[in-house]
């Protein structure tokens, strides 16, 4: 800070400097967990909303209720979100070691939650 903006009594902080650190510095405090088996993917012309749903909920008053949580994110980290997803599930299905989701009825509309374990044998 310099003298002219000591006598004017007007400080400048540099917010960008709070924010800058190091990848291996990034320590992230996961205050909740909760499983999810249905995600509902909404996005506006300046954002992308996820919810996260715990499915199948519970009926009160004649309507189901269910837990859910909403993410919120630009399209950016959405597009990342997407990327690095894809990423994920592309490595771990070469491996082997995803479950594989397959229609019952795979040329009727009527979706099905039934799911079969892929295994292969591996040489070590």
């Amino acid at each position: 800070m310099d003298g002219e903006e000591k006598k004017s009594g007007r400080m400048v902080i540099d917010l960008r400097e709070m924010y800058e650190y190091e990848p291996s510095d990034l320590v992230p405090e996961i205050g909740e967990t909760v499983y999810s088996n249905l995600a509902y993917v909404q996005a506006t012309h300046r954002d992308v909303f996820i919810d996260f749903l715990q499915m199948p909920g519970v009926k009160r008053d004649g309507k189901m209720h269910v837990q859910g949580t909403r993410v919120y994110m630009s399209h950016a980290a959405a597009q990342k979100l997407a990327g690095a997803l894809a990423g994920t599930v592309e490595r771990v299905y070469s491996d082997g070691a995803m479950e594989q989701y397959r229609p019952e009825r795979a040329g009727e509309r009527e979706l099905s939650t039934q799911v079969s374990r892929v295994t292969k044998e591996r040489t070590v």
